[in-house]
């Protein structure tokens, strides 16, 4: 079998300008062939990851290649930074179960044989940023837009809500939806338009503000995107309050705000994702939906406040023009908020790795953790476009310049999320999510709750519609708080499968509910099942769609593939808010809501079969997940982890450990006393044989040759065909000679035991 060791890629490309793809082509076949050959199958394993192997992106350079790459890095990258402190960032960066472990040590002594020794800053920052939810105080500037920018999304759904209740005031005289009284009455005219109008802004979103943000974020940036978006929102905020006296004047200026939004959706939770630390990455994103719940909520309390204005056209006034308010502060946060580092890594872009370093250097706590992130974006990166080079072998010599060959990589960008397994799978799961969060139900409240609750209680009211939204509101906002933290150690699947039969249940509640004869009884009990339902949406559904779209693609594809998961996302809010009138006056509240319910149950089963765990991996890291199967994936939850679940929950057989698809090399998930053991024989400078280990990660079928600290090679013997020959992943991250392993008492942080799937 080839030794795939001996030559690196180390020889990487210069900067390459906007639009220089004929370049980068020329360049990339000087390449050596064994390096070629080497990184034809790592890009092989990150698009179609046969074995369900997590290793580290640098596991296949030993230390010699190690030294010429991060030489040829900081020559040609990064000038101004220390060669020496980027070596010691890489020897950690590709070793970093080793130096975790060093880190958590009580030893004073431990880790003397390592070639990189950290100091106590060090050590305790690399604890911390493991264990410590707001361990890197520098990412606050960031949250902090985040957060506004979400306010202002939450805001103008309220502001779409309340003015609901004034539908009469711009021209929408029998809208049926939100008339109590005649049970048989049927759908007009104007319930259409009254959808049509509140559909309007997402639709517009979907259609053409999700789609542009790709050639905006190009240009100008996610912190640039989102600057435009809340320009646009200003604009429509202040035309709405202004100059809207009918509905078709209402639907016009909300197609700005939607453009407004859709920008302001995909570029947002990029930002997040780009900046955060891998651990707490779903913490970091969950900023997005916390804060449109709690706009959500402010939204209603301003609609209650503007209820009691002097007269219904200045209260209706103010509740279009309100958002605006926010739109000026999230713009005022913008120019205090980084830019995310990663745009500066793309070659396609604003290539820049020195800004990238700068801004790394002021998010995170130490030199030593902005320099091991920077070259594993930069490693990351390589391997991207050494795999875009053999897309364009194919293309030939016949590759258009200049717009044209703007446009052709978009459409190129959009039609490999179909073509490549790894970006396929992505889509799916990230869309799944996104469609099952317009199918739970959820923003029939957030867009009509006024209108229900005023059904429910059969009253032309406006008042006490109103208090039930404020608390449905502040509800959604409260029960949000309990996903910080958990949604990166529980992690998002499990939110998801926990809480959707969950909601499930409470919708149909509410919906019985109705059946009540007592119109005050039957409104309580209907709000109380609602708010039930409401508080388990809040943790789970509500914010991981986002999460999970500006973190399932890589960064060569992250703006397309977000933006293809939101445009789903938001497309179905815009149908559900055109719909959901006509369908409230003929199927009235009970039936309406009884189709929710079974839509929940319908989200469950596909967010059971298709959806990965993405929680505590890097961005990077990523690849490896989708690149298994959808079918293994569908296959292992079916036939491995069902039954498990079935025995050990309902039949109570607890030795039995959990099945677990991916093999992960990285943190080396075993059953502790194999952990204890192979430490022992690793540090003899043994071979290392795995056969028959079983357990969590489902070893017994790969055995590790290969002796000494070198790392060994691993071989499937199982019968299946696979010789290695497609596979050289060592034992674990490689290791220079010197390497030497701690004690088996050696404690490991809280998690270092989570496998990519749970």
């Amino acid at each position: 079998m080839t030794d795939r060791r001996r030559s690196s890629f180390s020889h990487s490309f210069p900067p390459l300008r906007s639009g220089t793809h004929v370049e980068l082509a020329e360049r990339v076949v000087t390449a050596t062939g064994a390096g070629n050959v080497q990184y034809r199958d790592q890009v092989k394993r990150r698009r179609s990851n046969r074995h369900a192997i997590i290793e580290n992106p640098l596991a296949h350079l030993n230390d010699e290649e190690l030294k010429e790459d991060v030489t040829a890095f900081q020559k040609r990258c990064l000038p101004k930074v220390d060669r020496a402190k980027l070596l010691r960032a890489a020897r950690v960066a590709q070793n970093v179960r080793t130096y975790d472990e060093v880190a958590r040590s009580d030893d004073p002594e431990a880790g003397k044989h390592l070639p990189v020794q950290l100091d106590v800053e060090e050590k305790v920052a690399l604890k911390a940023e493991k264990d410590s939810l707001f361990s890197q105080k520098k990412m606050f500037m960031v949250i902090l837009t985040v957060s506004l920018a979400a306010f202002l999304q939450g805001f103008v759904q309220s502001s779409i809500n309340g003015a609901s209740l004034y539908a009469d005031l711009f021209g929408l005289p029998n809208v049926v939806s939100t008339r109590s009284g005649d049970e048989n009455a049927q759908p007009q005219g104007d319930d259409w338009k009254l959808g049509a109008t509140n559909a309007s802004p997402f639709f517009f979103a979907a259609l053409l503000g999700c789609w542009l943000s790709l050639p905006v974020n190009d240009l100008i940036g996610r912190r640039g995107a989102m600057a435009v978006a809340a320009g646009l929102i200003f604009i429509s905020s202040a035309l709405s309050a202004a100059f809207c006296y009918s509905w078709v004047a209402l639907f016009g200026v909300r197609i700005i705000n939607g453009i407004g939004m859709g920008l302001k959706a995909v570029s947002t939770p990029i930002l997040a994702s780009e900046t955060a630390i891998g651990f707490w990455r779903g913490s970091a994103i969950l900023a997005w939906q916390l804060w449109v719940a709690f706009g959500i909520m402010m939204g209603f309390a301003f609609n209650l406040i503007f209820y009691k204005a002097a007269n219904e056209w200045v209260a209706l006034r103010l509740i279009l023009g309100a958002p605006l308010v926010p739109s000026i502060f999230l713009m005022i946060g913008l120019w205090f908020c980084p830019e995310s580092p990663r745009y500066y890594m793309r070659k396609s872009t604003r290539y820049d790795p020195q800004k990238a370093y700068d801004i790394l250097r002021g998010l995170r706590k130490t030199e030593l953790q902005a320099l091991r992130d920077i070259y594993l974006v930069y490693k990351s990166v390589e391997l991207e476009e050494y795999s875009d080079h053999f897309d364009l072998e194919n293309q030939g010599d016949n590759i258009p310049q200049g717009f044209f060959a703007h446009v052709k990589g978009y459409a190129s960008q959009y039609k490999q999320l179909f073509t490549r397994r790894r970006l396929r799978n992505a889509l799916i799961s990230s869309s799944i999510v996104a469609l099952a969060q317009q199918l739970c139900g959820i923003n029939v409240f957030a867009f009509y709750s006024g209108t229900l609750f005023s059904g429910t209680l059969r009253t032309q009211e406006r008042l006490m519609p109103m208090v039930y939204s404020l608390a449905y509101g502040a509800i959604n906002f409260v029960f949000g708080l309990p996903a910080i933290r958990t949604i990166d150690t529980l992690g998002r699947r499990k939110w998801l499968v926990m809480t959707l039969p969950v909601m499930c249940l409470f919708m149909l509640a509410a919906s019985l509910s109705t059946m009540i004869d007592d119109d005050k009884t039957k409104a309580g009990i209907v709000a109380l099942f609602v708010f039930l339902f409401t508080a388990a949406y809040s943790p789970g559904m509500g914010p991981i769609p986002f999460t999970l779209a500006s973190e399932s693609f890589p960064l060569s594809h992250r703006e397309a593939g977000c933006a293809f998961a939101i445009a789903i996302n938001l497309l179905f809010a815009g149908l559900i808010q055109m719909f959901f009138p006509s369908i409230n006056a003929s199927l009235r509240i009970s039936g309406s809501l009884g189709l929710f319910a079974a839509l929940d149950l319908l989200a469950f089963v596909l967010v059971f079969l298709f959806v990965e765990e993405t929680k505590r991996r890097s961005l990077e890291d990523l690849d490896l997940v989708f690149a298994v199967r959808k079918r293994d994936f569908v296959r292992h939850q079916v036939t491995r982890y069902l039954p498990w679940f079935v025995r050990r929950h309902v039949l109570r057989r607890r030795g039995e450990e959990k099945p677990s698809l991916y093999v992960d090399l990285i943190w080396k998930q075993r059953p502790r006393a194999q952990q204890q053991q192979q430490q022992k024989t690793y540090a003899q400078g043994g071979g290392i044989g795995i056969g028959g280990i079983g357990g969590e990660e489902d070893w017994h079928d790969y055995t590790i040759g290969g002796g000494g600290g070198g790392g060994g090679r691993l071989d499937r013997s199982n019968g299946n065909g696979y010789d290695g020959s497609s596979m050289v992943s060592p034992s674990f991250p490689r290791r220079p000679s010197e390497f030497t392993t701690l004690e088996p008492t050696t404690r490991i942080s809280e998690d270092s035991n989570d496998t990519a799937h749970k």
